[in-house]
């Protein structure tokens, strides 16, 4: 599905010194200010062309999903599609990590075949899209940088960062994340296995203007367990989508 490529007439001014991909459209932003000489400005860089269904939103926000995928199941996508009706949302990209940077092991699979995965599964599901912004980017996949590159990239559009609440607890221990909560604006999603209160976020450094606290019934599923029975030879047709469990199987991943 794709939608029209309309987009926003302004937005409002923010401090990563381009539009700020965060914030909603304003009447009448203000000008430009000049940085600092020594600021460091970021260099403006061409807009690419984006993956199919990519950059294709109306004038809805954007909700980016960032993991990394290890593999993707239907967690995953129950989450997301929840996220983009709970929170009214006209797209949601799931971006595999290139490396993640809060793990001391490297992801079991390469980042292509993660991406391909992801491509897989979201090939049926309306509004939701796969993103290769940190897998082409390579490096560690900081969530600071992957905001600056869409804020230049694609101008005039809205995001909101998606969180899980277990996620959001270890915020502080995020690259930069003082930029991050000053200039972000996120969805935080209670599983039901886990909960935070929107108080408790507040405490951590979560604007209460760009903070919202939604509730998902998601399965219980984690990536390990996909791993652990294709390790055993055991079935997993029941935790992932069928083209990603063709693909797992036809390139042997996962398996001893």
């Amino acid at each position: 599905m794709r939608w029209p490529a309309t987009e926003p007439a302004a937005v409002r001014w923010c401090g990563f010194r381009t539009r700020s991909f965060f914030t909603t459209p304003s009447a009448d932003p203000p000008p430009r200010p000049s940085p600092a000489r020594g600021e460091g400005d970021l260099v403006p860089l061409p807009r690419p062309s984006p993956p199919r269904g990519e950059g294709d939103a109306g004038g809805g926000s954007i909700g980016i999903m960032g993991g990394t995928y290890d593999p993707v199941h239907n967690g995953h996508l129950a989450a997301a599609r929840q996220l983009r009706d709970e929170a009214a949302l006209e797209q949601v990209w799931l971006v595999p990590n290139a490396y993640p940077p809060h793990r001391s092991a490297a992801p079991v699979a390469s980042a292509e075949d993660r991406m391909r995965m992801v491509e897989l599964a979201v090939s049926d599901q309306p509004g939701l899209v796969a993103s290769r912004i940190e897998v082409d980017r390579g490096g560690i996949s900081y969530t600071i940088d992957t905001a600056r590159e869409l804020a230049r990239t694609l101008p005039g559009r809205r995001f909101e960062l998606l969180l899980g609440s277990d996620v959001a607890l270890q915020i502080r221990a995020w690259h930069e994340a003082d930029a991050l909560l000053k200039e972000g604006s996120f969805t935080i999603f209670n599983r039901p296995d886990t909960s935070i209160a929107l108080s408790t976020l507040y405490e951590l450094g979560f604007s209460p203007a760009r903070t919202r606290l939604v509730h998902l019934d998601t399965p219980a599923i984690a990536a390990h367990q996909v791993r652990d029975r294709l390790r055993r030879g055991a079935p997993i047709d029941d935790l992932v989508p069928p083209p990603v469990a063709e693909y797992i199987q036809a390139h042997r991943l996962y398996q001893a």
